[in-house]
């Protein structure tokens, strides 16, 4: 069995699709905008429009498409500005697998997920030092 090469691989991007990943998005933040904890935070959002087409940019890019058009995502500032914290994550990620679980099948949740984990955890770090900052 010869390995596979890097240039071989389907990138998630491509495996889930662009317009998966559209309505991903779409139906994940219309259910935040009504989610008991998640949708005061997110309250500072003022075009939905505009916020989901950047999201699931950012998610294209991420998972490994090409970008459509030059952005800027400044997640830790934003997240932190609007009031971020742990339980806020795990409301966060438990929503979007949800979401995730009803768009796709269970081994691009998962992976998709994984890469949820990943940022979310990174996110979290970068607020627990912007925070520590601000104390000092």
């Amino acid at each position: 069995m010869s390995p596979i090469k890097p240039s071989d691989r389907t990138p998630l991007a491509h495996q889930i699709g662009r317009e998966s990943i559209d309505q991903v998005v779409d139906d994940f933040y219309n259910r935040i905008q009504n989610h008991p904890t998640l949708s005061k935070p997110f309250s500072i959002v003022n075009h939905w429009k505009e916020h989901k087409e950047k999201i699931a940019e950012f998610w294209w890019v991420v998972l490994g498409g090409i970008p459509n058009k030059p952005y800027k995502y400044d997640p830790v500032n934003k997240h932190f500005a609007a009031g971020f914290t742990q339980e806020l994550l795990e409301d966060w990620k438990a929503l979007f697998f949800e979401v995730l679980s009803r768009h796709l099948p269970l081994a691009l949740a998962q992976a998709w997920q994984s890469r949820v984990e990943l940022i979310g955890g990174n996110l979290l770090m970068q607020n627990d030092r912007l925070l520590q900052k601000a104390s000092e």
